[in-house]
């Protein structure tokens, strides 16, 4: 408003200055007109001396005076039509200085008003502190003031903040500005904060550090309008800015590019990245969260079960899926325990993998626990060849007979194919073994007999034959080890002979499945290569071993090949 008035004051001036322009020219209008009637008299003059002279000069002079009479005429009318111009002109100008003396006026009142109203503004202390924006043009060639935009997708440190940086949203500007606090290591208090603007200043009372972003009506978006950058505090390592929220959404996408990245190393991933230590109970809780934003959520994956399956069966047809629920007369079933055995792995067992099956159990690490049963197997090459696999909800007789009761359906006759097992001797696995396939060779892991041995006997010289009389390839080495014990330590002897020779000694093995493991080595590979999955919901752990089994088996036929 008080640029426009002062191109108004400036147009009344340039309208007087015409105006002048136009009387001077009136005046030299009228003194022509004037040396014009004199220049007629003269000419009369000398037409009346003429007439005396010749006839014929006298008609000339006639013509000329008729002339003369007519030119006087229009002189006369021009200058009546000058007189009334000018009286116009006269008229208008009066007016215009009466409406000169009511702008001025009133642009007095308007400056004391709009004094009255900064005044007012300014005792608030939060003023727009409007930044000077290009006043637009109606050239569309004219070049335009461009200010600096924030980007989300910039990495650490990458952009900064600045004066007049313009920001979608306010929310934006507050993420913004927390990242630029734990960056520079300082901590701020929001000093004003609503809906249309935002002022921070430093925790620190000596410190000058200020920054003030606030709407920018005309360009429709939220501007940096003061910041005083320079700090004259000192850095901090913990900073509160850095809050559970902060740390959810930084662990989220370092989680999916390292899914096995641990709290030691999240901690030491922050100290670096951004310089900022953060609690081990906070980083724990956050990284839970994470991992159910990158994972799912472990209770709702529960309830997707049987579409899981259902596209398995789909996806591999010929396979084996089974799931048993726990009905619930207040609501829906729950989940019990699910097999799993894929139709690719069944086929190329029974076609041409050794005859000798590893199983196994382990926990699972999610919050809703359980076990993982296996059945794992060696091809040719002596390499793992998992079969079949389990959810269960405790490790017991029960689980294991209804786990090798599939198992057996899948593969066919134990007696026809000659299968051959090895255990840990898990609670209810032997007895559920011997129930559903009755006779079948059952061998046990030496490294759990050695172990739960040397619990009792600390002796070294024990523990050696232990391992001697299990690597005995024939019956009289074998028996010569055991009688060598039974002459150190009676108990000893006592214990190992209770257990069935052909269970853990290689002199005692059936010869069918070629096999001489007296270690139950390939389910605890297994186990070793899934640790990493353990602790994810149910349908993500499924995934990522059925994943696993086709890398693992895709690996080694890579390797037959080359």
């Amino acid at each position: 408003m008080i640029n426009f008035y002062f191109i108004t004051i400036d147009a009344d001036v340039g309208a007087g200055e015409q105006r002048d322009a136009g009387e001077q020219m009136d005046a030299g209008k009228q003194r022509d007109g004037g040396e014009q009637r004199d220049g007629g008299e003269q000419r009369d003059t000398d037409a009346g001396e003429q007439r005396d002279g010749s006839e014929q000069r006298d008609t000339d002079a006639g013509e000329q005076r008729d002339g003369s009479e007519q030119r006087d005429a229009e002189v006369g009318e021009e200058r009546d039509t000058d007189g009334e111009e000018r009286d116009v002109a006269d008229s208008e100008e009066e007016k215009e200085v009466d409406s000169d003396e009511t702008d001025a006026e009133w642009f007095i009142n308007f400056s004391c008003m709009l004094n009255e109203v900064e005044a007012e503004v300014e005792t608030d202390g939060y003023h727009s502190e409007e930044l000077n924006i290009p006043i637009s043009s109606d050239d569309e060639d004219e070049d335009v003031e461009v200010y600096p935009q924030y980007s989300q997708s910039s990495g650490v440190g990458e952009q900064k903040l600045e004066l007049g940086m313009e920001f979608g949203t306010l929310d934006e500007f507050k993420s913004a500005l927390r990242e630029y606090s734990i960056l520079m290591g300082r901590e701020f208090k929001w000093k004003k904060n609503d809906k249309q603007r935002a002022r921070a200043k430093c925790k620190k009372a000596f410190c000058d550090w200020e920054i003030y972003c606030a709407k920018n009506e005309v360009r429709n978006s939220f501007q940096i309008k003061t910041f005083k950058h320079n700090h004259n505090c000192c850095r901090e390592v913990n900073n509160k800015q850095a809050n559970r929220q902060w740390v959810v959404s930084k662990l989220e996408g370092k989680l999916r590019m390292h899914p096995t990245l641990k709290c030691v190393e999240a901690l030491e991933y922050f100290k670096q990245e951004f310089g900022v230590h953060i609690e081990v109970t906070k980083m724990w809780r956050a990284m839970k969260e994470a991992k159910q934003l990158v994972e799912g959520n472990e209770r709702k994956q529960y309830a997707k079960v049987f579409d899981y399956a259902h596209e398995l069966l789909r996806s591999n047809p010929g396979s084996t899926v089974k799931i048993n629920t726990v009905p619930s007369p207040e609501g829906p079933p729950q989940f019990q325990r699910l097999y799993i055995c894929l139709a690719g792995c069944k086929k190329g067992f029974v076609a041409g993998c050794r005859p000798f099956i590893g199983l196994d159990g382990c926990f699972l690490k999610s919050a809703f626990g359980g076990n993982l049963l296996s059945a794992v197997g060696l091809d040719g090459n002596n390499h793992i060849y998992v079969i079949a696999y389990a959810v269960v909800d405790i490790e017991n007789k029960d689980n294991w007979k209804w786990f090798l009761t599939l198992l057996h359906e899948d593969l066919g006759d134990y007696i026809q194919n000659g299968w051959n097992f090895m255990s840990d001797m898990q609670k209810g696995l032997i007895p559920a073994l011997q129930e559903v396939m009755p006779g079948a060779p059952h061998r046990f892991c030496v490294l759990h007999l050695w172990k739960n041995f040397t619990k009792q006997w600390k002796s070294k010289e024990l523990k050696g034959i232990v391992w001697q009389c299990a690597k005995s390839t024939t019956v009289a080495e074998f028996e010569g080890h055991m009688a060598h014990l039974k002459t150190i330590n009676c108990q000893a002897w006592e214990y190992l002979n209770k257990w069935p020779k052909q269970a853990w000694t290689k002199a005692h093995f059936s010869t069918i499945p070629k096999v001489d493991n007296i270690c139950n080595s390939t389910c605890e590979v297994f186990n070793s290569r899934i640790l990493q999955y353990r602790c994810k919901p149910i349908i993500t752990m499924l995934e990522e071993i059925r994943s696993y089994i086709m890398r693992t088996m895709a690996a080694h036929k890579c390797s037959i090949k080359d």
